[in-house]
């Protein structure tokens, strides 16, 4: 074989194995990029884990059912109740994983310089291992707002009442009852329901009801049961009083699905 042949035998060689090394090199990009897009998927169906499209119905319940229904499954883990006088004034420390949370009280009968309408006082009501939270009380010159505050991350979600959790704690019911309404009656209650996700808190259902709930139970974990008053009723109670016998309780179910 002369020169010209062997440096032909040579360039032919170099060009098949460039020619592999490509494809090599094709193939495990293709296998990179496959596990890049699995990982992505794998992270985004972790990251979204709740289920957004559930519908709230309110239907007819009873007294029957309602006594069969399941309590609060975090009661006396949050506890209720507002700043005590000797703590009033007091900054309201949080501490999370991530860092130190400070809420300070505004009391315009206490402190010089502020409005009636600045006033705010915090009251710290607890940790719940369960859902990894902090419960906190803000209450203002008029109404008040509950912020649920993640360990890990700092996160604060807001609610307009004491968080009444169902068994499996993945959904919260709250209420307020607003005396600020341009409805039929006085009183009106401002229901909301959410779902707990891994981000925090997401909205399911917010909406305002002529009748006020008097006590709230659970069904599993999707129907929430309401033991209730007429908004006329439920105020005539709060200022008079109303025997137990005489009143008119409304019984009403709000199935999450």
């Amino acid at each position: 074989m002369g020169p010209g042949a062997r440096t032909g035998y040579n360039i032919n060689c170099m060009k098949k194995i460039t020619f592999l090394l490509f494809l090599v090199a094709l193939i495990s990009c293709k296998k990179e990029t496959s596990g890049e897009q699995e990982t992505t998927v794998a992270e985004v169906a972790q990251k979204d884990s709740c289920n957004f499209n559930y519908k709230v119905s309110v239907e007819e319940s009873s007294e029957a059912e309602f006594a069969a229904g399941t309590p609060n499954a975090l009661a006396g883990v949050f506890k209720e109740g507002l700043a005590t006088p000797d703590t009033l004034l007091l900054p309201v420390e949080i501490a999370t994983q991530k860092k130190k949370l400070v809420f300070n009280s505004i009391n315009p009968a206490a402190q010089k310089g502020y409005y009636d309408e600045e006033e705010v006082t915090y009251a710290n009501l607890g940790f719940s291992k369960k859902v990894n939270k902090h419960l906190l009380n803000a209450h203002y010159y008029e109404g008040h707002d509950y912020f649920l505050i993640d360990n890990a991350t700092a996160k604060e979600d807001t609610i307009n009442g004491m968080p009444n959790f169902s068994p499996d704690t993945k959904k919260i019911f709250s209420y307020y009852i607003s005396p600020y309404n341009e409805r039929e009656f006085l009183l009106s209650a401002d229901v909301e329901i959410y779902v707990l996700c891994n981000d925090g808190l997401v909205a399911l259902h917010k909406k305002t009801y002529d009748y006020i709930p008097y006590a709230v139970k659970w069904k599993g974990n999707d129907t929430i049961l309401i033991k209730a008053l007429s908004a006329s009723e439920f105020y005539k109670n709060d200022t008079e009083g109303i025997d137990e016998n005489l009143r008119h309780y409304i019984y009403k179910k709000m199935i999450v699905k």
